[in-house]
């Protein structure tokens, strides 16, 4: 199974010029503000990554990422500048405690 992670028009161009070479890894985390994904460059792979291209974009998944991310979309997060992934089957959950 590959998972469907498209990139929203523009990602890739703005990607290539800060990846410089490097890997985007995309990682779950969890914690007490809920789960999500974890974006960052990388060097190098990991072993046990998952590894696709989009639009000349390498992106190393972690096993939890990989299973998970069917369907979702990088986009551009203007007000941060950064980038978002965009999943149509998430939920949103908070929990503390």
């Amino acid at each position: 199974m590959t998972p469907a992670i498209t990139l929203e028009s523009g990602v890739a161009e703005k990607l290539r010029s800060e990846l410089d070479g490097r890997i985007l890894r995309i990682s779950f985390t969890t914690g007490c503000g809920g789960s999500g994904y974890r974006l960052a460059f990388s060097d190098e792979i990991i072993d046990g990554d998952h590894v696709i291209a989009s639009d000349e974009i390498r992106i190393a998944l972690d096993d939890m990422a990989f299973r998970n991310l069917d369907g979702a979309k990088l986009v551009v997060a203007q007000e941060e500048d950064g980038y978002i992934v965009d999943h149509p089957s998430a939920a949103v959950c908070v929990w503390c405690g």
